[in-house]
């Protein structure tokens, strides 16, 4: 309960932040937005966009605006001065950890509710019985989006370079993500039943037991340096 109590408090206290903030929140909506109609103008015209090309775009959008959230999740507590009293939270460091994996997935979410609207207009996206099933997707990618990013974010936050690096290192490491999410999204727009898109739900999860696994054991390492 103390971990959870920890991780819930930082979550609270980085979202009130970016509320005081909110330009930065603006401009990573206002990026995802502009990539999008940059995308859309590329394709042609949106009804010429078809279903895979457009959960394509959709997931090379949304990674790349989570690179902006993901730069300043560690860094920003580096920059204030307030990485050392992470340190000292009583209950485990994993906290620290789990608090910022909320937040982002927070953070993700409101981006996800401005595009997804949009994306039926600019990227042919068109769920219609299906949109509880590809936000399923979302949500279970955008986890484990977090995950991965919060803890590279974590491990690169003391090299000088960390805003050049971490898209480096984060790249490789989502594509067990962002291959099954394409793959089901495109699956679920067509129509096809739960049992065709199954396997890359498994390989989410999977991934995301994973990432946890790692995390529980070097995370404290990072986290002493």
């Amino acid at each position: 309960m103390g971990l959870l109590r920890d991780s819930l408090n930082i979550a609270v206290r980085d979202i009130l932040i970016e509320s005081r903030r909110a330009y930065e929140l603006w401009s990573i909506i206002f990026f995802a937005v502009s990539a999008m109609v940059m995308v859309s103008i590329a394709w042609g015209t949106p009804i010429s966009i078809t279903i895979e090309e457009g959960v394509a775009s959709l997931w090379i959008i949304i990674f790349f605006t989570s690179i902006l959230l993901f730069t300043t999740t560690f860094s920003r507590e580096m920059d204030c001065g307030t990485i050392g009293g992470l340190k000292t939270i009583p209950s485990s460091p994993l906290a620290t950890l789990f608090g910022k994996v909320i937040y982002s997935v927070v953070m993700l979410l409101l981006v996800i509710v401005v595009m997804l609207p949009l994306s039926i207009i600019f990227i042919n996206i068109q769920p219609s019985t299906e949109i509880l099933e590809l936000f399923l997707i979302l949500i279970i990618g955008i986890i484990d989006l977090s995950f991965a990013g919060s803890f590279v974010s974590s491990i690169v936050m003391y090299s000088e370079g960390k805003n050049l690096l971490l898209p480096f290192l984060l790249f490789p490491i989502s594509m067990p993500i962002f291959i099954p999410a394409i793959l089901s999204s495109g699956k679920i727009l067509q129509g096809l039943a739960f049992t065709e898109y199954s396997g890359e739900l498994r390989l989410l999860g999977a991934f995301l037991v994973l990432v946890i696994m790692v995390a529980i054991f070097s995370f404290e390492t990072i986290m002493e340096e």
